[in-house]
């Protein structure tokens, strides 16, 4: 379905009526709202008990992406799409894990828990590394709870925060560990 075809299926979409069920079934439909909403949404990625030490990481997969949620510092958490930049292989291929380095088993590339390439082998001495790390996916973390945004220019986590803020407080997540 084109896109001009879903703009005019919206549009005849009576209101308070069931939608129609190419809604619920086309997959055009389907890719479109995965871009259109949940790729430029805060999206919860897991819990930083998951990841409760520097060099632990999990991999949260949606859609067709694989992001690296890893633990680079005791205050800090990363997302990384979990992409070699080499060859566009996948860095990580366990779940979850605890490394130094994240390492792809194509050819070695490895990079740091920031993302920043650190090793490139067969690559000549003048290959510039600083310039081609893993790319950063946005990550926030309230109460505990890591959301990931894929956007370039992901809205302002502030309205998440303060939406959700006086709900979760009472719980306490912060303190929760998942098993």
């Amino acid at each position: 379905m084109t896109e001009q075809e879903i703009r005019e299926l919206v549009a005849g979409q009576a209101e308070r009526r069931a939608l129609a069920s190419a809604f619920y079934r086309d997959p055009d439909i389907y890719e479109r709202d995965i871009d259109h909403i949940f790729m430029r949404s805060w999206l919860y990625a897991g819990h930083q008990s998951e990841i409760p030490e520097v060099g632990d990481w999990f991999l949260f997969e949606f859609a067709e992406e694989s992001v690296i949620i890893v633990r680079s510092g005791e205050d800090e958490i990363n997302a990384l799409l979990n992409v070699c930049r080499h060859r566009g292989s996948r860095v990580c291929v366990e779940q979850k894990g605890c490394s130094k380095l994240l390492r792809c088993r194509y050819h070695g590339w490895s990079y740091d828990l920031k993302g920043r390439l650190r090793a490139a082998a067969h690559m000549p001495d003048s290959f510039d590394r600083s310039s081609i790390g893993l790319k950063k996916i946005h990550a926030e973390v309230l109460d505990g709870l890591i959301f990931i945004n894929f956007a370039e220019e992901p809205g302002d986590f502030s309205s998440v925060r303060d939406g959700l803020a006086d709900c979760l407080r009472p719980y306490r997540l912060e303190d929760t560990k998942v098993a």
